[in-house]
């Protein structure tokens, strides 16, 4: 009578592995369905974020509240200094370094000029030399607005009109 007793366990031994791995294996096509579903949904429906051209890499200045019209803050970028401009076409992003030596540049709102202390170069809200040393206009960062918040990063957008 032993002898049925194993049997039967035996075969309860393989009924249950079989359910363990049916279970397994309906979990990995649950699993590798629900990724292919949100990764259609994220496709058709992408967020505020992943429509920003800002890139992966990039730094928060602080919210939109934060500028006045017509104020810059100076922020560090990659340890280099960067005016992020509140503007009426809208928020832009110079260098903060003059073209002529390096110097740090400081922006005055009530001429929308950035200057150079050095050598008095100026430069208008656009980067464009007005006047002094500097030979060769500023270069431009990336700025965005994402959900209220103002971000810079790496990269020559399109020079602001």
């Amino acid at each position: 009578m032993s002898e049925p007793a194993q049997a039967t366990s035996g075969a309860a031994g393989d009924t249950s592995r079989r359910t363990f791995l049916d279970w397994l294996f309906r979990g990995t096509l649950f699993a590798g369905a629900a990724g292919f579903v949100s990764a259609v949904v994220g496709y058709l429906f992408p967020t505020e974020s992943a429509l920003s051209t800002l890139g992966p890499q990039r730094l928060k200045v602080g919210r939109v509240d934060d500028f006045a019209p017509g104020e810059g803050k100076l922020t560090l970028l990659d340890d280099r200094p960067v005016w992020v401009l509140n503007l009426p076409t809208g928020f832009a992003g110079l260098s903060g370094l003059c073209t002529h030596r390096g110097c740090t540049l400081r922006w005055e709102s009530g001429r929308h000029l950035l200057i150079c202390p050095c050598h008095e170069g100026q430069f208008d809200e656009r980067g464009n030399v007005v006047a002094g040393l500097p030979r060769r206009p500023l270069p431009h960062v990336r700025v965005g607005v994402v959900a209220g918040e103002v971000y810079v990063s790496q990269g020559t957008p399109d020079a602001p009109a």
